[in-house]
């Protein structure tokens, strides 16, 4: 349903919130170009080995949205489970195994709460390896509930565990690392066994990977890859697009030979850097499919679409706090001055991030439009100063935000 008043549009601007349901799908979805979509789809349905699948893209340009699409393309042939990993882990202290080990407590969980006529036999061989690797974690199972029932409530509590307790995580780590095989054993049991009742492959997508910083990252696709390799089912990880900037980034695209990156939508042309009217045209249908176009004033959308950069939910954050800043005002209608508003806002707020090195060396990207292979870039690429392009060829350019900041910088 369309915002119909500021206070409806308020609530329908959630930056944090992807599409997740059908209806959300059919009332906003918007297609774009360049979208590695079609040919993921192609990928997994026309294959027959299961795919280990990097995903990417700028935080924000709708990597979420684009797979829950996904999922609903190849849902015929595969079983998704569609989980973000920030929900369930701390992303600041996160290593491999904690990956793998809420992988399989989730493969569990799903086939429990689906009502999947799962052999016992196989519930309680995860059962019973469960118990040997977190007995030293209280847990409180409930000996006379039934196998699902007790596997239900050791799932939920020791995910809930996993993500607030730092001694729960560092036990587990302490008991998986040296039995991962029997981990990697126990999820393929499952997933064979929920292969054979659903009559669907298993697919795995692992949201919000592309949160963790560039060393977490490494950790996980450089250092153990073997590791993120070894589950017999399709697992798509989303992952830091700066990373792709790392000299190890030619190793990890040997171990994850299917690489798929989700542009931005261009706001200008790379030559002379005029408008592009299809991207800014696809930006504000983002925005009407949300909020009626009365609510906003002439140009006021169009502005919106410019300084978005193109990424999709810092459209819906400068939306929203356009709106506030409307709201504040006493004003019906989002026009141009609350646009600004919120623009220098958020430009602010860059420039507290930025160091004036940075402004210097974003100037050069602004004037060159490219970036090299080194920490200082990845840094930029990494808090989105440094937006990348495609059409054809690849090229860089600076938030539009942080445009006016450099007219500062000699």
């Amino acid at each position: 349903m369309k915002a119909k008043n500021l206070r409806d549009a308020l609530n329908i601007l959630e930056p944090e919130k992807s599409l997740q349901t059908a209806e959300e799908l059919r009332d906003y979805f918007v297609e774009r170009p360049f979208s590695p979509i079609e040919e993921l789809v192609i990928l997994l349905n026309e294959t027959a080995d299961p795919h280990k699948i990097l995903f990417t893209g700028h935080r924000g340009s709708g990597k979420s949205t684009e797979l829950f699409k996904l999922a609903t393309e190849v849902h015929e042939k595969f079983f998704t489970i569609n989980y973000s990993i920030m929900s369930k882990l701390n992303l600041y202290d996160l290593k491999y195994v904690d990956v793998l080990f809420s992988l399989g407590l989730e493969l569990v969980g799903e086939a429990i709460n689906q009502k999947l006529p799962i052999k016992e036999s196989v519930l309680n061989h995860f059962l019973n390896f469960t118990k040997e690797i977190t007995k030293e974690v209280e847990v409180g199972v409930y000996k006379k509930a039934e196998v699902g029932g007790r596997l239900n409530f050791i799932v939920a509590k020791l995910s809930g565990k996993l993500s607030t307790e730092d001694r729960t995580r560092t036990i587990i780590r302490e008991k998986i690392s040296p039995r991962l095989s029997d981990l990697i054993e126990n999820i393929s049991f499952i997933s064979k066994e929920m292969e054979r009742v659903t009559q669907r492959k298993i697919l795995f997508i692992i949201d919000h990977l592309d949160k963790v910083d560039l060393d977490t990252a490494k950790h996980l696709f450089f250092a153990h890859a073997n590791a993120l390799l070894a589950p017999p089912i399709s697992i798509i990880y989303t992952f830091p697009t700066a990373l792709r900037f790392d000299n190890d980034f030619i190793q990890i695209s040997n171990y994850f030979p299917s690489t798929f990156v989700l542009p931005n939508i261009k706001t200008t042309k790379r030559e002379g850097r005029t408008a592009e009217k299809k991207g800014l045209n696809l930006l504000q249908e983002i925005l009407s499919k949300r909020v009626e176009k009365n609510l906003y004033s002439p140009n006021a959308m169009l502005k919106l679409a410019k300084y978005s950069g193109g990424i999709p939910r810092e459209l819906i954050v400068l939306g929203r706090m356009a709106c506030l800043e409307a709201m504040k005002s006493n004003k019906a209608v989002i026009d141009q001055e609350a646009v600004e508003q919120a623009a220098r806002s958020k430009r602010r707020d860059y420039q507290v991030l930025l160091s004036q090195d940075q402004l210097k060396l974003l100037k050069k990207v602004r004037d060159s439009q490219k970036v090299d292979n080194d920490a200082a870039h990845r840094e930029l690429l990494h808090n989105l100063s440094v937006l990348e392009y495609r059409d054809g060829d690849v090229w860089y350019d600076v938030h539009p935000i942080i445009e006016p900041l450099l007219s500062e910088i000699t």
